[in-house]
């Protein structure tokens, strides 16, 4: 349904018009000059336009021209008696969206308002799309400096440049994580670098919904297939057709959907529920998880042949407290975020807050960050954030740094160098942790990865660990 304003200087036409497309559940208002449809929009804009090229007072296409100057932007089919090539192509350029030749058959008419009607829906649902992709870039923009965090981007960017086999397929990709390390910012990242970015990309929470309701929204369902199912309904992998499916907290996906799962990815093809057509798989699947899948294997919560599949290609995510200034720099992003939010200037860190949060473990990670310093700002008076206005909670503090008095460094000779003593500090401060990569990391000052950067560029090797 829809309103239609007409405009047209016949009479008849516009009874016989605003009768026969009002069967058709339209609503129509008519307007017999221009000047009159220049009144009518005034009033209110319809959702698409009948418009005579003979007016009394105004041309046609001159009244098309006004609506487009005034930024009116509905669909307007033209009709007229005096058809030609010229006459449609002078049509179109003014603005018009179709064209008639008078005298029109309802049939036909009602064909064309349809079709014009739905490229208008498509075209409206792409430019929300649009709108929420560039929402989505500015909410999510990606940041971060440590080492290890952009080892883990440049094998997300890879995946996405993989172009699809044979068949046409894209690999399946695992990203590996704790809670809110920003698994879905890496599953859009690699959707969003890839050939199909404008397909759909789709996601569901494998916990959030009992086993029942996975199945029915990964795979979709027929009419009749259980009580509730009164219509067909078509299912992710359907729904994101050459896109991506994003499969987060997989671990979490019941035994007896794994398996279906698996045979899906293997066979590229599945049945809704209660179906008996099968249909193919075009979209890629990612999937992400917090748990240990190896180890959900080895309880028998997860199936082994499913770990393999998605193993092939993985992305580890490090977790905030292993990334250095990453810290402050995602700071700086969500407290810019929050004062462009409540209309006032980003507030500053305290030389104590920034001491606080880099001995916080931030067990919520990057999620967490951004309460905190959401709530910071949102209650802050003033311009600067103290520590205590971070609130952060006790009990997730590292523990002080042990004493390192036992390194002691050769100050004579050749082995005097910065890059001898530097060699010499992270040697001994690894073989004081007794191999901890982490703890020898935090004594240093800096993130897990920055600390294997410089072991390999200063070419130390790990020993094992001592049991």
């Amino acid at each position: 349904m829809a309103d239609i304003l007409i405009v047209d200087d016949e009479e008849t036409l516009l009874a016989t018009l605003s009768l026969e497309l009002g069967r058709s559940t339209h609503t129509c208002r008519t307007a017999a000059t221009a000047e009159a449809a220049l009144i009518a929009l005034e009033k209110a804009e319809p959702k698409l336009a009948l418009v005579d090229i003979r007016l009394p007072d105004m041309d046609g296409l001159d009244l098309i021209r006004r609506i487009r100057e005034k930024e009116y932007d509905f669909p307007i089919i033209v009709m007229t008696a005096y058809g030609s090539v010229q006459s449609a192509v002078a049509a179109m350029k003014a603005g018009a969206t179709d064209y008639l030749q008078k005298p029109v058959a309802i049939d036909e008419l009602e064909v064309v308002i349809e079709r014009v009607l739905q490229t208008r829906r498509m075209r409206e649902r792409l430019d929300v799309f649009e709108r929420e992709r560039e929402r989505r870039g500015a909410e999510m923009a990606i940041i971060g400096e440590d080492p290890v965090w952009n080892g883990a981007m440049a094998v997300a960017s890879k995946i996405a440049a993989v172009p699809p086999d044979v068949s046409g397929h894209l690999p399946t990709v695992l990203i590996t994580g704790e809670t809110g390390t920003g698994k879905d910012l890496i599953a859009h990242h690699i959707h969003d670098l890839g050939k199909h970015a404008d397909a759909p990309f789709v996601q569901i929470n494998c916990t959030a919904l009992p086993a029942q309701l996975v199945e029915a929204e990964l795979f979709g369902y027929e009419k009749g297939a259980f009580t509730d199912a009164k219509t067909n309904k078509k299912g992710l992998f359907e729904v994101a057709a050459e896109g991506t499916v994003f499969l987060d907290e997989i671990g979490d996906m019941p035994l007896g959907l794994q398996a279906k799962l698996l045979l899906v990815l293997e066979q590229r093809r599945f049945r809704r529920i209660g179906g008996t057509r099968e249909r193919e798989v075009k979209a890629r699947t990612i999937a992400a998880t917090n748990c240990n899948l190896s180890q959900l294997v080895g309880a028998n919560r997860f199936r082994k042949d499913l770990l393999y599949r998605f193993e092939s290609l993985s992305i580890e995510l490090p977790p905030l407290r292993d990334r250095g200034d990453d810290l402050f720099l995602l700071a700086e992003h969500f407290i810019k975020r929050q004062a462009v939010r409540l209309h006032r200037d980003p507030p500053h860190l305290s030389t104590a807050a920034m001491t606080a949060m880099r001995h916080y473990t931030w067990p919520g990670n990057i999620r967490e960050l951004e309460n905190v310093l959401q709530r910071g700002v949102l209650l802050l008076e003033g311009d600067t954030l103290k520590a205590e206005s971070l609130n952060l909670k006790k009990g997730d503090f590292e523990i002080e740094p042990a004493n390192l008095g036992g390194i002691r460094f050769p100050i004579s000779g050749e082995n005097c160098s910065l890059a001898a003593v530097e060699r010499l500090l992270v040697s001994q401060t690894i073989a004081h942790c007794e191999g901890n990569i982490s703890e020898a990391a935090r004594l240093l000052g800096m993130s897990r990865g920055a600390l294997r950067h410089r072991m390999e560029k200063l070419a130390i090797a790990l020993q094992p660990r001592k049991l």
